[in-house]
Order: structure tokens, then C-alpha cells, then sequence
């Protein structure tokens, strides 16, 4: 069975791709930058971000696959919590990971941080993985793995993907109390797919649940959900999008309102978090690594 048939087949399943909107004719925002990052991140590949639910003004941030198994405390200024024990190894070893291609991170309600061994830019892996650890103290120089659950897209049934099938590459994870959703990067047209991690378990290769399609008309860099869910937000190198659930305390983000935010002015955007202030933040590598703010009333509703 070809891709395109197997698409045709999952449509029903999934309702019609959301997003079909009238966008209004507006300039994109200049974004500048608030802070910049200090250590690793700054020279890195910044490409993903975890806002603390466990420590007042900490956001945890990972470089892409050019640095090692590490996470970084910094606070909202850009400053970097340094080791208490080695001031001049920065970061947070976790230990028993591997960094093949991390591009997502998010945090749980039970006090986890989960890491996502996620980038699949030739969409021939077969060990995509979250790795999920206690949530550490800032200045903790090393933290062990937990465990490390794997998983695989439902659709895909063969490695590499066909070209025209380029759908299986994730920098955007984000969760729901203790449930796990991931958002996809495609490459074979402007839709992201978000699927649900149902019933993790360790010792096995999971099947995502897919959930719906929504068209970003770009490719989805990142992704966060604030703690009650009641708020998703989705960056692209050129927009930012925000849903709200159809249903409280549903996971039909993509059927609800729709808000949207066209920017300019960075390049190399590929992590995104909601602060505790509801204030959505921006990880770029571009201008050698900043943050970058959005506030919420900022956003035109679009649906």
C-alpha cells in the first residue's frame, strides 16, 4: 500500500485537516530579543525548552545533537544556574542518555522532565525515544535516567519514508497532566499532525495515537501546552499559532479557537514554552543564541 493511499485511509479517521482559516492582512511582528542565553545554549542549537513546574524561575533548555546527553537551568533573564559542586561544567549531565538528535523537551505533572530523542530530518529511525528524568535542582551537576520509553509513528511502514511521505519528524512535545503529546515537522506539505502517547511502556516499541491534523502552512519547530492544557502553542519559523480545547479540558485543541501571530526579524526558532505569566517564550539560535517574548493579547484570533 503507497503513502498517498494509506493517507486517504487515515483522513476519515482523523476528520478533515483543520486550519483552512482567513488570515487577516496584517505585518509580521519584529521580534527582539529579551536576553541573551548564557553558556552552551548561546553558541548551540537551542532546540528545545521546558518552563519548571518545580522551581520559581528556571527554564530548562537543550542544544541539538552537537552537544552531549546535557540540560541547562537558566533563568528567565538568560543567566545560567551553575553547577554547586563544578561551577565550570555547566549544564546538567543526564546520565545513561544518548543525544542522537534531541529536539523537544516538556514537563509532567508528577515532577518529571521529559526529553525527546525525537529529530528524524530522514525519516529512517527506528529509535525515537523520550527520555524521562526527576525533574533535578538547578544546580545539580548530573541527574540519572529514569527510563526511556520508544515509539513509533502508526502510519509509517517503511524506513526511510518515501519522499512523498516525508511526515515522521517531531520538534514539538508537550503533555497534559502525565500524558505525552507530539507534534510533527512534515515535509511534504504545510500540515502538523498531533498524536497521543497512550499507555506508555517501557520494553517495547509504542504506537502513537494520532489525533488530528492542522494546517500551520509552514513547519511546526516547537510546541507547549500550559499546565491545565487549556492553552497550546505552536511555533513555525514564520508564525506562531495558539488553540484553545472545543471541549474544557479536552484534548481537541485544533477543533477550538484559533489564534495567530506572523513575526520577523529571527531565524532558527525551534523551542517554545509558556511561562508561568502565560507569557510565551522563544528560543532562537539565530544572533548567536536569545530569547525572544510573546504576550498572549499580542495574537489575532482567527477563529
Amino acid at each position: 500500500m503507497n503513502s498517498r493511499v494509506r493517507l486517504l485511509l487515515l483522513l476519515p479517521l482523523l476528520g478533515a485537516p483543520l486550519g483552512a482559516l482567513d488570515l487577516p492582512d496584517v505585518a509580521p511582528v519584529t521580534l527582539t530579543p529579551v536576553a541573551p542565553f548564557e553558556g552552551p545554549v548561546h553558541t548551540g542549537e537551542v532546540s528545545g525548552v521546558a518552563p519548571s513546574r518545580q522551581w520559581p524561575d528556571v527554564f530548562w533548555f537543550h542544544n541539538d545533537s552537537g552537544d552531549g546527553p546535557r540540560i541547562y537551568a537558566h533563568r528567565r533573564d538568560g543567566t545560567l544556574y551553575r553547577s554547586a559542586r563544578e561551577a565550570d561544567a555547566p549544564g546538567v549531565l543526564v546520565g545513561g542518555a544518548i543525544n542522537s538528535d534531541w529536539e523537544a523537551m516538556t514537563a509532567d505533572a508528577s515532577g518529571h522532565l521529559i526529553i525527546g530523542d525525537v529529530g528524524n530530518n530522514s525519516n529512517g529511525r527506528r529509535d525515537l525515544a523520550l527520555y524521562y528524568i526527576a525533574e533535578p535542582e538547578p544546580t545539580a551537576g548530573y541527574t540519572p535516567l529514569l527510563k526511556t520509553i520508544f515509539f513509533r509513528y502508526p502510519e509509517q511502514t517503511s524506513w526511510p519514508a518515501p519522499r512523498d511521505d516525508f511526515n515522521y519528524d517531531c520538534e514539538g512535545i508537550f503533555t497534559k497532566g502525565d500524558t505525552v503529546y507530539i507534534v510533527t515537522k512534515r515535509r511534504s506539505d504545510s500540515l502538523t499532525r498531533l498524536y497521543r502517547l497512550d499507555d506508555p511502556q517501557t520494553g517495547r516499541v509504542n504506537v502513537l495515537t494520532p489525533v488530528a491534523d492542522f494546517d500551520v502552512r509552514g513547519r511546526a519547530t516547537g510546541a507547549d501546552a500550559n499546565a491545565d492544557g487549556s492553552r497550546l502553542v505552536i511555533l513555525t519559523y514564520d508564525a506562531v499559532w495558539m488553540f484553545a480545547p472545543a471541549t474544557p479540558g479536552g484534548d481537541d485543541w485544533f477543533a477550538g479557537p484559533v489564534w495567530w501571530l506572523p513575526y520577523t526579524g529571527v531565524r532558527g526558532a525551534e523551542s517554545v514554552g509558556f511561562a508561568p505569566d502565560g507569557t510565551i517564550l522563544i528560543g532562537a539560535t539565530e544572533r548567536d543564541g536569545h530569547l525572544y517574548s510573546v504576550s498572549m493579547d499580542q495574537l489575532h484570533r482567527v477563529r
